[in-house]
């Protein structure tokens, strides 16, 4: 068996496991850098979904002359389809993608460290699971990690690489330069933390907010144009400690003490959110939300979203 610092600084065969909206996306990343790329699902029929989904996205693409037709079409040919879970022997680096149910990882989890070889890399695209806790099922754990992608993982550049308690630098350090190497922004957490970065800062966000609304301060869409027009853009540009240092610490500091003791600080469940779903709201998926939808507004506002991201990030 080789040591876990001599892994493969190379990676050559992506499996994605899990053929969702995330796995989908995902995997076109890897196929578009010529990475030979497979998508793996227990079930067959969950590939046509897939192949749909990356056809949606590679078409907003080649629609914003980021690719060529040529180029898209390579793309989605050059990935592989397979229920054979032999595809895991060879592969350098298993992306788990599956739904999120603890069972359900853990179970694949075991399956895929059967097959891999003693060298590959192992990640979860989990977003609430502790790393710590899948690592326990994983054979040589050090080669383990969690590789957090943001939807949608074909635009959004950043993913999010959690370490366990025992994984590797070596582990860290192999996919933050592939990552880098991929016009990704990889960034680094040292301890598993639930809800990693993003979840945590965007849920912060969102207690204040459903507060606000809940007080009847402000109105959902006066809410979503704030941070649209104002702290968004802020963010976009310079993210929260530069914000400070632009403004000052010591004015940041004398807001805090006044501010902070008027914050929300609920801490056992998001009230207005729990309400919703009791209605039967789920937004888009079910067409009610915070906001009115037919199928055809759905699509068409996702697709803007696309645009608007693609095109945000062009200014880079």
């Amino acid at each position: 068996m080789k040591g876990i610092s001599e892994l493969k600084n190379t990676i050559n065969k992506v499996v994605i496991a899990g053929a969702g909206l995330m796995g989908a996306s995902i995997a076109q990343q890897f196929a578009a850098y010529e990475i030979k790329t497979i998508i793996y699902s227990n079930k067959e029929e969950y590939f046509q979904r897939a192949k749909d989904i990356i056809a949606n996205c590679q078409n907003v693409l080649v629609e914003n002359e980021l690719l060529t037709e040529e180029k898209s079409k390579e793309i989605q040919n050059s990935i592989t389809y397979t229920i054979d879970m032999q595809c895991f022997k060879d592969a350098d680096w298993v992306i788990e993608a599956v739904p999120e149910v603890f069972e359900i990882k853990k179970e694949l989890m075991e399956k895929i460290s059967a097959i891999v070889s003693a060298d590959a890399i192992i990640s979860s695209n989990t977003s609430a699971i502790s790393i710590n806790t899948l690592s326990k099922y994983i054979t040589n754990p050090e080669r383990f990690c969690g590789t957090h992608w943001l939807n949608p993982p074909h635009i959004i550049p950043l993913v999010e690489i959690i370490k366990s308690e025992v994984t590797s630098n070596n582990v860290v350090e192999t996919l933050h330069s592939l990552l880098t190497n991929m016009n990704k922004q990889p960034v680094i957490l040292n301890k598993d933390v639930k809800g990693f970065l993003s979840n945590r800062l965007q849920f912060a966000l969102l207690r204040e907010a459903t507060h606000l609304v809940e007080s009847g301060i402000a109105t959902p869409e006066d809410i979503d144009r704030t941070l649209k027009y104002g702290n968004g853009l802020r963010y976009m540009c310079s993210g929260p400690f530069k914000i400070v240092d632009f403004g000052g610490i010591s004015i940041f500091n004398s807001v805090a003490k006044y501010l902070y003791p008027d914050l929300t600080c609920e801490n056992d469940e998001n009230h207005l959110l729990k309400e919703m779903v009791e209605k039967g709201y789920n937004g888009t998926s079910n067409l009610k939300g915070f906001y009115s939808y037919t199928e055809g507004s759905a699509r068409e506002e996702e697709k803007q979203r696309d645009i608007k991201m693609l095109k945000v990030l062009s200014l880079r």
